[in-house]
């Protein structure tokens, strides 16, 4: 079941003060997409999110399912459920009592219900678990009985609110990627909510990015990573350099940049409508940069300041001519010089890596 949000706005207010927080949110989530909703703390990601199961009223707009249109109704009258960032289990029932809470309130009959827990079980891989309370499970564990839980009500829609944030970062790895494999296993339309960038691009098929109530780009990981629309996208998503300059010349999608006191002439591709002599600013991520030159057509000159040594790669920073500084990673350092400290080294990237936006 698709999932359509049609120009949403939330408004709260306090002693006479308006705070958007959500501002027209816009958005198609297809039948078994994963959608998930990405931004730092105050975006309004969970405000849209309480809005899609009803614990929100939006001010305008309005929230559909399919075709039907459930803005004004209740939680319990979407068929959505939620699976929370503290699971909210009972701690007094077993894992298949947990799962079976809400059959019950279904009145389902015994046999129907037990095959349905032992559906669930084996799909969450609780099986050999059934019995046991909460706190006797770890807690990917109790995550999964909150899952299994939220999915034995067969939802049309199931949302996550930063249900990982309570874990170590490995058993946060592990889950995220359980969590992807069966919510695709099942093909259920979901929204999911986080701060962490790499959560967010290891299990999304389209990732929305939201500062302040806003929308900023709607895209892929690839294409939030890739190809930022602006600066706060750009710099949000994983590391990144800028190089701010001058439009010298626009041919298509390549666009080349004056690259200020550098004395640099960068081309890239256009990632925004730019004109001649309009600034701009280039975007280029770490692992772009490299020291052998190869095909790549660009280069920037630089004093290496630091590095650090972690194994597989090395990240190091360069003090550019006009004193800005610009980091850099390099792989397999087994088969390549680690930098040396206080001495001059070009790096080339190519003109793919070069994406060029608005200043």
């Amino acid at each position: 079941m698709s999932l359509i949000l049609k120009n949403v706005r939330k408004v709260f207010t306090s002693y006479g003060v308006e705070t958007v927080a959500v501002d027209n949110f816009d958005q198609v989530i297809e039948k078994g997409q994963l959608v998930t909703l990405l931004g730092p703390s105050g975006c309004g990601k969970t405000t849209t999110l309480r809005i899609i199961a009803g614990f929100e009223v939006p001010t305008s707009g309005r929230v559909l399912l399919d075709e039907r249109d459930v803005t004004n109704l209740p939680p319990n009258r979407r068929n959505i459920s939620m699976v929370f960032q503290s699971y909210a289990l009972f701690p007094h029932l077993t894992v298949e009592e947990n799962i079976a809470f809400g059959l019950k309130l279904k009145r389902l009959d015994r046999s129907e219900m037990r095959r349905k827990i032992i559906e669930m079980t084996d799909l969450v891989g609780l099986k050999g678990l059934e019995k046991r309370r909460p706190d006797q499970l770890s807690g990917g564990q109790q995550q999964r009985v909150a899952l299994a839980r939220s999915l034995v009500m067969e939802p049309s829609v199931l949302l996550f609110d930063e249900p990982l944030s309570n874990l170590d970062a490995k058993l946060r790895e592990t889950m995220r990627l359980e969590i992807r494999r069966i919510q695709q296993e099942v093909n259920i339309t979901s929204v999911y909510v986080t701060h962490d960038q790499v959560e967010a691009m290891s299990i999304s098929d389209v990732i929305v990015v939201m500062n302040q109530g806003k929308v900023m780009q709607i895209g892929s990981p690839f294409d939030i990573y890739a190809r930022p629309e602006n600066s706060f996208v750009a710099d949000f998503i994983g590391r990144v350099n800028f190089i701010d300059g001058t439009v010298e010349s626009v041919d298509g999608d390549t666009v080349v940049v004056s690259a200020g006191t550098t004395g640099n002439r960068i081309i890239g591709k256009k990632g925004t409508e730019l004109a001649i002599g309009e600034p701009a600013r280039v975007v280029l991520r770490p692992e772009s940069l490299s020291d052998r030159k190869e095909e790549r057509i660009n280069s920037l000159s630089g004093k290496v300041l630091k590095y650090i040594f972690l194994g597989s790669n090395v990240e190091y920073e360069l003090e550019l001519s006009d004193g800005r500084k610009i980091n850099a990673v390099t792989f397999n350092p087994i088969e390549r010089k680690l930098p040396v400290v206080g001495r001059e080294t070009e790096l080339y990237f190519s003109r793919e890596s070069a994406w060029v936006i608005r200043a």
